[in-house]
């Protein structure tokens, strides 16, 4: 249940970034304050960008950052960081962002059940408008809490 997941500890909102770059650091940091992933996954989630482009983009204005699964992964994880304001992918069209997700798994297996648990969660209309919405905390977390 992607509730497990995404605790408090993991969830940011109203933060200010000023490009797809920090706001992946900001997520992986996230994950890395709980010793879940290391410096090396975090810049894995950049690269990953880079090399293929912003294709991460589930839903509109919702990014979904990942590296590769394995040995930078301690456990299976995931953050949420809301912006207070969009940014855009310069680099891609200008594709604008409001929040972004940052998973780790550390195998094929665990990406999986995460990319469901994810999948779930971002059918629900109400939740992308809230975070997509920079809405409060408090309610983001009491909608993941039905996950």
């Amino acid at each position: 249940m992607i509730r497990d997941y995404l605790t408090e500890d993991l969830v940011l909102c109203d933060k200010k970034v000023n490009d797809w770059r920090e706001a992946a650091r900001v997520a992986g940091k996230l994950l890395q304050d709980k010793d879940k992933v290391n410096d090396a996954f975090i810049a894995s989630m950049i690269e990953t960008v880079e090399k293929f482009g912003p294709y991460m983009i589930l839903v509109p204005k919702v990014c979904f950052f990942h590296g590769q699964p394995g040995e930078n992964v301690k456990e299976p994880c995931l953050s949420l960081v809301v912006f207070r304001e969009s940014i855009t992918f310069s680099e891609f069209d200008d594709q604008e962002i409001s929040c972004c997700f940052a998973f780790g798994a550390t195998d094929v297996q665990s990406h999986m059940e995460m990319i469901r648990s994810v999948a779930q969660i971002l059918q629900d209309e109400d939740f992308i408008q809230a975070i997509t919405g920079n809405e409060p905390k408090e309610k983001i977390m009491a909608m993941i809490q039905n996950y």
